[in-house]
């Protein structure tokens, strides 16, 4: 098996309780792209998963490479694990899910199936795969899988060391220099706010075509865009 260099491990504490305070689908707002298929599920009960990919690919039906890789996770790891194509042969299960669990993993990510679908929501650890099968792979030990490797998930290329990044809606792939990821989740927090004031505004009746059209147009703060919003549409006077 081949085993490439992996990523010295990162202090990444405040990163991701930054992460953790926003939704994917706003960050998702200032991306192009680095979203995994949709094809790919939780198939266990989300809030949110933030880590950094330890990279599987596992082309056979041969669970040596997933074994090898719980016992390279490091805490906070999201273990990604690209199938090469096959839908069918589970790689995950109850007892690949706990060893990660209490190896401090912070989810799992499969593009292919997964089995013991019960067991893995008692768990708890985010599983996100294709869907579930009874047929499972077992150990055998033979030549063809990669750890810490490019692989491609859900159409994504996923590299050891990249931050995956979910919740029920989906997983994103972030990577690049970590300022511009504080300057993308602080955009993501103005806009998480500015929703806040939109929530009340549209609830009496407002117009989402004229705020999203007043926010585009302004260099105003968010605040002041809902300000001139209220002024154009005279909001006070048919209080």
């Amino acid at each position: 098996m081949i085993e490439h260099p992996r990523p010295a491990p990162t202090n990444d504490a405040e990163l991701f309780a930054r992460l953790r305070g926003i939704q994917p689908a706003t960050l998702g707002h200032h991306v192009a792209g680095g979203a995994l298929s949709p094809a790919l599920r939780a198939v266990v009960p989300v809030t949110r998963m933030v880590g950094r990919a330890l990279t599987v690919r596992q082309p056979l039906p041969d669970s040596t490479p997933v074994f090898r890789a719980l016992e390279a996770l490091r805490p906070g790891d999201v273990m990604v694990i690209d199938r090469q194509g096959d839908h069918y042969i589970a790689c995950v299960g109850e007892m690949v899910a706990r060893a990660a669990y209490h190896a401090g993993a912070a989810g799992i990510v499969v593009d292919g199936v997964v089995t013991d679908i019960e067991e893995l929501r008692g768990i708890g650890l985010p599983v996100y795969a294709r869907g579930t099968n009874v047929i499972t792979a077992r150990m055998m030990d033979q030549p063809g899988g990669e750890l810490f490797g490019a692989v491609n998930v859900g159409g994504t290329v996923v590299t050891s060391g990249d931050i995956l990044f979910g919740d029920t809606n989906g997983v994103l792939r972030l990577s690049g220099h970590i300022l511009e990821l504080y300057d993308l989740i602080a955009r993501a927090v103005a806009d998480e706010e500015r929703e806040v004031q939109w929530r009340k505004i549209l609830a009496e009746g407002r117009s989402l075509d004229q705020l999203n059209r007043s926010w585009c147009v302004s260099t105003q703060t968010a605040e002041n865009v809902l300000a001139s919003c209220r002024d154009e549409t005279n909001f006070d006077s048919q209080k």
